[in-house]
């Protein structure tokens, strides 16, 4: 590892898994970024690497090790920092790996940053002691790597402390990836060795953290926690911060975000922070991530009548069939979440309803599968993930008996993809001929495109200046022409002029 006490110190951070750990990602760069660390993308040569891990699958764990092989490769004397939660369920893994300098739990990730100064001998820092959650000595692991876990409690989330404005097993992965980076639904994000974290578009703001849930296919409980929640008073301070710094939309996220209670209070939920933020926030848009059916409280899509919040719900069913619900250890049956979803549909005209939908889960017969089926084909997703079971070493579906065949499962997923794309070509169609705001993100591919509130990927045409102004950032109105790949194509609308 080589000296990197220069005053250009530049980091890297790669992030795979799900939208959880692209918020502890956007916090660690911000931390990295306040702390005079300069940012880089994961595909350019660095000073520092730091690989953001999840390990729900076998799959998961092989995509870090590629990640964390990618950044050895690519500057082998660089301080290459592994963190996330196959560094916290499997450190010895981790530690056999060439080149890695460092291993961070997820609970030690609030030390992560003092720890790589002590480490860089950044100049923020000459002649500070190191932080008592120091890296072990040498009489503790032979190669000194690895950072001591934090006790599980709130102050793991970061957030209740002050927080700098400016700076800025990887999951099951489904059969169907978008093409598209969504926001919200709850698809695990793939490997990101992404462009920076930080845009001023929108912020993942996680809320909340750990589970006491023990659905029997999820390793998540074991590498993430206890369930604990950060304060309203944090998180609408948080926003108004984000608000100032040009941010328009936030994402609200958690590992089990339903069970966010702040001061374990069960009397507080998601329904009371959303009504703080929109009482006490000016954020343009408040998206949802995924919750689950059984937190799920009918009251709160009364929320919904604020234009502000986005006509969005990711709402992971699994299964349509109650006995493999039963066997998955799901807390609601076909019917509650049947009621959650059409009632939804009822109350928020045009809201987008996503799910995750499990095949070939141990047991499951032809008939179980059909009633998962049938179940959503009536109830028409704007888009369904679906999983083909993946058996996860340490969880109680691994050890199950009547594992299912492959081919099984790929015919069955093959029936549920057909689905997917033509009730998501339905969703999409039914808005032709509306306009619509859009909330411009990126350009690609010649074109300025963004997100609608419900789920919709635009393609813009008709911007004036274009290209040379900069529409990153920037709500317009478009008119929805017609479909294009997993998208649809609008043509942007001058602003009406009052008094026209």
């Amino acid at each position: 590892m080589q000296d990197h006490s220069s005053p250009a110190t530049t980091f890297a951070v790669a992030t795979l898994g799900c939208k959880v750990n692209q918020a502890d990602s956007e916090a660690i760069s911000e931390q990295m970024s306040t702390a005079g660390f300069v940012q880089r993308d994961f595909g350019e040569i660095a000073d520092v690497y730091i690989v953001n891990t999840c390990t729900v699958t076998h799959l998961g764990d092989r995509s870090s090790r590629q990640m964390i092989s990618q950044a050895r490769r690519r500057h082998p004397e660089a301080l290459l920092v592994v963190t996330g939660c196959y560094a916290e369920i499997n450190p010895q893994a981790v530690a056999a790996l060439p080149g890695v300098d460092l291993i961070v739990g997820n609970s030690g990730k609030g030390s992560l940053v003092e720890v790589i100064q002590e480490r860089c001998n950044h100049p923020a820092i000459t002649g500070a002691q190191p932080p008592e959650t120091g890296i072990l000595s040498s009489e503790h692991t032979e190669q000194s790597r690895f950072l001591p876990m934090l006790q599980l409690d709130a102050q793991h989330i970061g957030s209740d402390g002050p927080l700098p404005l400016y700076g800025m097993d990887e999951e099951p992965q489904p059969d169907n990836p978008s093409r598209f980076a969504l926001v919200s639904d709850g698809t695990p994000i793939t490997g990101t060795a992404s462009p920076r974290l930080l845009s001023r578009t929108r912020v993942q703001m996680k809320v909340q953290d750990g589970c006491d849930n023990r659905c029997t296919y999820c390793i998540v409980p074991y590498v993430r926690g206890q369930s604990r929640s950060r304060s309203i008073a944090s998180v609408v301070e948080h926003v108004q911060r984000k608000v100032r710094a040009g941010f328009q939309e936030i994402v609200l996220t958690g590992i089990h975000l339903g069970d966010y209670h702040p001061d374990d209070d069960e009397k507080r939920d998601l329904g009371g922070l959303i009504a703080a933020l929109l009482r006490e926030t000016d954020i343009a848009r408040i998206r949802v991530s995924s919750l689950e059916p059984e937190d799920f409280r009918l009251e709160w899509l009364e929320l919904w009548d604020d234009p502000r919040m986005c006509r969005h719900l990711h709402l992971p069913m699994q299964s349509g069939s109650d006995y493999i619900l039963r066997r998955m250890a799901r807390r609601y049956n076909s019917a509650r979440y049947q009621s959650i979803v059409t009632t939804a549909k009822r109350l928020v005209p045009g809201i987008a309803i996503s799910t995750d939908i499990i095949t070939g889960f141990p047991g499951e017969s032809d008939n179980d599968f059909e009633q998962t089926y049938q179940l959503a084909t009536e109830l028409q997703f704007a888009k369904a993930h679906v999983f083909r079971f993946s058996p996860r070493q340490g969880t109680a579906a691994a050890r199950m008996k009547g594992h299912i065949k492959e081919e099984v499962k790929k015919a069955r997923s093959e029936r549920l993809l057909q689905l997917n794309e033509q009730d998501g070509r339905r969703f999409r169609q039914q808005f032709l001929g509306e306009t619509v705001q859009v909330l411009i993100e990126s350009y690609k591919h010649g074109r300025w495109e963004g997100l609608t509130d419900n789920y919709l990927r635009v393609e813009l045409d008709g911007l004036p200046d274009h290209p040379q102004r900069d529409w990153q950032n920037t709500l317009v109105k478009a008119r929805l022409e017609q479909l294009v790949d997993e998208g649809v194509l609008g043509f942007y609308q001058e602003p009406t002029v009052k008094g026209e």
